[in-house]
């Protein structure tokens, strides 16, 4: 019997490895999820402070003459201050520069007079690397009209301190440093895309590509049994999409590592210790997604139509990790018993570096497993029928 199973096993990977759509989908299709992410991540970590002694930041400002003391102030606490362009506001559209801030002249005249001064701050808001520089701009000169307020109180006898009706202490207790960890929610629902798509050529190809080549009917009358024919079939269709898992998460370990820079929690968080954890949480799954494939493949008409059906497919099971990315959820022994949904959930703590419950993993890989198994009885049940080799 298992002879049988890995000569249907050797010739389907043996033949899937000489076809390059095969390899496609294996190894070139996993990285381009993981490249978006590293450059994501880049252009983030540009504009974010990481968390070090250096918060500098570069500003350009049209009328610094007209502010002294601001502009000592920013120096003394190690920005840099530049000229803006002359035309500043066609250069933010055009996005040559992020941020520029427009001081008036009459800004020193009621400085000193202790007034109100006004200042422009122009930005664009359509682009990212636009509305974070907004956001530490606006801290910057925040420090600077809170340090100047508390003077002109304390000139005035009035202790500046007292007056505040709180002292808030912001306490950050993830483990992140940096603002691109955000991005870490989007990976369980790229992953589980992925892995929908490891197999998939290989198994249109085994069951559509083979009945419209010719080469199904005779290999159905060799002497071996239809559910071997499967199992043969279902382990090379595995092997193709452990490979697509594997190869994206190596790309993500590549792409947080590079991406990111030294000072994020990207290098503790996919460890070689959580790939292996992801590899085998998610073994039943690509099980599951592997037997549907199958299910799918076997009961259409032509490779198109197989095609068609199976370009969807990885769009239903990433839809809770979607849902997951806006309406974070905490993981429940009960939400372990829907496939998919449990992975995504046990996904996201793996990357956290969340403990995982032994109770949580068992009753998301017992579960899957068995809806595995039933996928896998039929489309044994469906290799049986004789319409199998004219299309449904």
């Amino acid at each position: 019997m298992w002879r049988r199973i890995s000569i249907v096993l050797n010739k389907e990977v043996i033949d899937n490895a000489r076809d390059r759509r095969s390899l496609l989908m294996a190894l070139i299709y996993p990285l381009m999820g993981p490249l978006l992410l590293a450059l994501m991540i880049y252009a983030i970590d540009k504009v974010v402070v990481t968390g070090g002694a250096d918060n500098s930041l570069t500003l350009h400002i049209q009328g610094a003459e007209h502010a002294p003391e601001l502009i000592n102030w920013l120096s003394a606490h190690g920005h840099t201050v530049i000229p803006a362009p002359a035309d500043a506001e066609a250069a933010v559209r055009d996005g040559d520069i992020e941020v520029a801030i427009v001081i008036p002249a009459t800004f020193e005249d009621m400085f000193v007079a202790e007034t109100t001064a006004p200042i422009s701050v122009l930005v664009n808001t359509s682009r990212l690397t636009g509305l974070i520089t907004i956001n530490r701009v606006g801290s910057i000169l925040s420090s600077f009209n809170t340090e100047i307020w508390g003077q002109r109180i304390a000139r005035k006898g009035v202790a500046f301190r007292s007056l505040q009706p709180l002292d808030v202490n912001h306490v950050n207790v993830s483990s992140g440093t940096h603002i691109a960890d955000i991005l870490l929610i989007m990976v369980p629902p790229l992953f589980i895309f992925n892995l929908f798509m490891g197999g998939t050529y290989l198994a249109i190809d085994t069951t559509s590509g083979e009945r419209e080549r010719g080469s199904l009917e005779p290999l159905l009358i060799n002497p071996i049994e239809r559910w071997e024919l499967v199992g043969g079939k279902f382990l090379a269709a595995l092997f193709y999409t452990a490979i697509a898992v594997l190869v994206q998460l190596l790309a993500l370990k590549g792409a947080f590592s590079l991406g990111g820079g030294e000072n994020l929690s990207f290098n503790r968080t996919l460890s070689w210790q959580a790939i292996f954890n992801i590899m085998v949480l998610t073994l039943p799954l690509m099980m599951a997604a592997v037997s549907v494939q199958f299910i799918i493949a076997t009961m259409t008409r032509s490779f198109k139509e197989a095609q068609t059906y199976l370009g969807l497919l990885p769009l239903v099971p990433a839809i809770p990790g979607m849902l997951l990315v806006y309406a974070p959820v905490k993981a429940e022994a009960w939400m372990m018993s829907i496939p998919t949904f449990s992975q995504t959930l046990l996904l996201g703590e793996v990357l956290r570096g969340d403990p995982l419950p032994m109770l949580h993993v068992a009753l998301s890989m017992a579960t899957t497993l068995a809806l595995a198994m039933v996928l896998l009885f039929i489309a044994t049940r469906l290799y049986e029928r004789e319409e199998l080799i004219f299309g449904s």
